[in-house]
């Protein structure tokens, strides 16, 4: 093929795209203009491999999923996507319904962002440019990949390792993935992918093995979005979310540090005697909440036992409840599974006992730990952290 006739096609090939790109960037701009609404954000780029396909720009809210604006994506994979949105706002940008095709931005009036990738890396490595938070949001994705890769390798578990070990492992890489995140939301404190970055560092299991630090800057970064997005729902939000964590976080101290005493327990044990938890002040004090019904109570028990038998000699003992209904299986369950305390209760009203309320929990097994003047003095410790816990008071 001749010089000229490869340019005379390039030509063409450019032309085609250029009117099929005005095309699409009139037929976006009539969606805006027939809602009476001006662009006040501009999404293009290049997703290689994605031609014909739809590119949705949606918004999360709490009627589900609103759509934001649409467009299809030129077979080169080019494409333009100019929208109008409220503030500033996490946003979901998603291609069609295929699988991983989805990705998170912080967006706000006035982005002009680009993307340029292969369809393939869309979800963790989509080139994006055109905002200060660009070179922060590819390292978080590239740290999110890694933390994702941990966890999928951890649960398949091909080295066999023990659970000690897997939660060890698993710590580290939480750890360290919640430190990079800590780090960039306190290098720029009003950036909009603090919105994601700050997700990373809630308590969203619980605060018993939570880093409390991270209240500090959460506690930063609300007055941060105060001062720079005043008024907007983005920054409600992040001050409501401080609000509720920080009074969460101060319940849940106060139910830990020894200065709240645990609710009255006094139920049947299985001949009858009422045994009440009272009863049992001068000593240090598990009251174990569990079932025979419960596949992880079983699986936990012999920690329990353990700690039971290392450490009854210097004032430990166990108080047992469970949320049975069945008054034989639970009796059997005390000695099939070598329960030898001897307080052990039951209402036998399973989760319609009021205990789980009282206590706040939600799940089982579960415990609490008291003092010898009954006050609570830990939640939730199982495993390892039962055992560390005990060896750090019962020296």
């Amino acid at each position: 093929m001749s010089f000229l006739k490869s340019n005379k096609k390039l030509v063409w090939i450019l032309l085609i795209a250029a009117i099929g790109g005005f095309l699409l960037w009139f037929t976006n701009r009539s969606e805006l203009e027939k809602n009476g609404l001006e662009e006040n954000l501009f999404i293009s780029g290049q997703i290689k491999g994605a031609g014909g396909l739809q590119l949705f720009l949606e918004a999360p809210s709490d009627r589900g999923v609103i759509s934001v604006a649409q467009t299809e994506i030129a077979e080169d994979g080019s494409f333009e996507l100019p929208a109008n949105i409220p503030g500033l706002g996490l946003y979901n940008l998603r291609i069609t319904d295929i699988n991983g095709s989805t990705l998170w931005l912080p967006l706000q009036p006035s982005d002009h962002i680009s993307l340029r990738c292969k369809l393939t890396d869309f979800s963790f490595k989509p080139g994006l440019s055109g905002v200060k938070w660009a070179r922060t949001y590819a390292e978080l994705m590239q740290q999110t990949k890694r933390f994702e890769t941990t966890q999928n390798e951890l649960q398949q578990n091909p080295k066999k390792l023990d659970q000690t070990a897997i939660q060890q492992a698993y710590t580290a890489a939480k750890s360290s993935y919640e430190a990079f995140c800590a780090l960039a939301i306190n290098q720029d404190l009003s950036s909009p992918l603090n919105i994601m970055l700050s997700m990373n560092l809630l308590p969203t299991t619980g605060f018993e093995d939570w880093n409390s630090q991270h209240l500090s800057t959460l506690e930063k970064l609300s007055e941060a979005y105060a001062q720079r997005y005043p008024g907007q729902a983005a920054s409600q939000n992040m001050q409501a979310q401080f609000a509720q964590i920080e009074d969460a976080f101060f319940a849940f101290t106060q139910m830990t540090n020894g200065s709240m005493a645990a609710p009255a327990i006094s139920l049947s044990d299985p001949s009858g005697k009422m045994r009440s938890l009272s009863s049992l002040k001068g000593k240090y004090v598990l009251i174990d909440f569990w079932a025979s019904w419960c596949g992880p109570c079983k699986s936990e028990m012999p920690n329990v036992i353990a700690a039971y038998n290392k450490y009854k000699s210097k004032g430990f003992t166990v108080f047992s409840v469970s949320l049975d209904e069945d008054p034989t299986k639970w009796k059997e369950a005390i000695q099939s599974w070598g329960m030898t305390w001897p307080d052990h209760v039951s209402d036998l009203q399973g989760w319609k006992s009021d205990l789980p309320q009282r206590y706040q929990f939600d799940g089982i097994p579960y415990t609490v730990l008291l003092n010898p003047e009954g006050k609570i003095i830990g939640t939730n410790l199982r495993g390892k952290k039962l055992q560390d816990k005990l060896a750090q008071i019962l020296k």
